[in-house]
């Protein structure tokens, strides 16, 4: 007796601690309130096509807070509440999102589970979610999972293996080319403003031109090696990018240093020789 006492009460817990689903569509159902109203539209207008094209249904529901339950469970019951016949219901997919404890699952029906395998198609899915979650537009990452399982269900991507493109975009995701487009951009400006600050030293004091602009380019590419040393962390890159970084690093190095040419006519910023003042007099006739 005490034994189906307890087992009462715990199934009463659970029951209380379920959240409260109201009545789903087939389409796009933001409970958690992720969504500006201009993409619900366009994200069911996209689900809508796809159905139209393939006959496959794609469900998106958002909750804000799972509130004790466990995400696979919700999504279960969501799934069976969808307003769908036997025969829809093992065509779709249903893609759950809780926005409170950053969580995703989905359930998918019977015709579909061989493509979607459930570990490595969730790590996927919450993959393209997870970057959007501290966003101000959090539904663009629930977009970016949908057209995801539309690419899988389409047969364009296979859930497990990668394309050269989505290795590309595995790559860009973690900053791998970073360090390439830092090094190209920063070391040749670098280089110049160097040169450039080694070329008024040199005129200041005299410096021969020879070997003002000589150092101007060993500056330079000096300059643009420390750079390309300090971005190759944040990813490697090439020989052939580096070389050309220095071909261009060295060259600017000394026209920076080529100080009468950029300080002088319409370059000039601030004249190199002041002319004497003059007394109010002087400028009577002017």
């Amino acid at each position: 007796m005490i034994l189906i006492f307890a087992l009462l009460c715990a199934f009463l817990g659970r029951s209380a601690l379920a959240l409260d689903l109201p009545p789903l569509g087939a389409g796009v159902n933001d409970l958690g309130g992720m969504f500006p109203q201009a993409s619900i539209d366009d994200l069911e207008q996209r689900l809508r096509r796809f159905n139209t094209e393939t006959a496959d249904h794609v469900v998106v529901l958002t909750v804000r807070s799972l509130e004790g339950e466990e995400i696979r469970a919700l999504s279960r019951r969501a799934f069976e509440k969808l307003p769908l016949t036997g025969p829809e219901r093992r065509k779709t997919v249903l893609l759950v999102v809780a926005r409170k404890e950053r969580e995703i699952a989905f359930t998918a029906g019977a015709e579909l589970r061989p493509l979607l395998p459930e570990a490595i198609a969730t790590q996927k899915l919450y993959d393209h979610v997870k970057i959007y979650f501290d966003g101000l537009r959090p539904d663009l990452g629930v977009h970016g999972s949908v057209h995801y399982l539309f690419r899988v269900l389409k047969g364009d991507l296979r859930v497990g293996s990668q394309t050269e493109e989505e290795k590309l975009e595995e790559i860009s995701l973690r900053g791998g080319e970073a360090g390439a487009i830092f090094a190209l951009c920063l070391g040749p400006f670098l280089a110049f403003f160097v040169g450039a600050l080694w070329g008024i030293y040199a005129s200041q004091y005299g410096v021969q031109r020879s070997i003002r602009l000589g150092m101007g380019a060993v500056f330079g590419g000096g300059t643009a090696k420390l750079v390309a040393t300090a971005t190759a962390f944040l990813g490697a890159y090439g020989d052939n990018l580096y070389y050309f970084i220095m071909a261009l690093a060295i060259p600017l190095g000394l026209f920076g240093s080529l100080t009468e040419f950029w300080m002088a006519g319409d370059w000039r910023g601030i004249p190199r020789v002041k002319e004497p003042l003059r007394k109010p007099e002087d400028k009577m006739g002017i």
